[in-house]
């Protein structure tokens, strides 16, 4: 898969499109979809069609967030093991008091 931050943004305007129930522009959609899946889908105007697409590039977008996340804590666990020793504070209680 291809992600640019472009696509992403789209994808995203997409899925924000499909849940307030409307439908995007097919042609733009069929583009990006091919260009990240790497797929050579044809355009269509068909409801359910699109619904799928969104569906299928909301899902590969959550896995490659989840994949670039997951690197991330892979380089900050790699640090010197002085700096992962350091003391931490105990956690403060968040919340409302208990009663009396």
């Amino acid at each position: 898969m291809k992600w640019s931050k472009e696509d992403i943004e789209l994808v995203e305007k997409f899925i924000d499109i499909r849940n307030r129930g409307y439908y995007c522009d097919g042609m733009q959609l069929t583009q990006v979809y091919n260009r990240v899946l790497e797929k050579n889908v044809n355009v269509t105007n068909c409801g359910t069609c699109l619904r799928v697409r969104v569906g299928e590039l909301e899902a590969a977008l959550n896995q490659f967030k989840a994949l670039s996340e997951k690197t991330k804590q892979e380089e900050v666990n790699n640090d010197t093991p002085e700096q992962n020793n350091e003391p931490t504070e105990p956690k403060k209680r968040i919340g409302r008091p208990k009663k009396s």
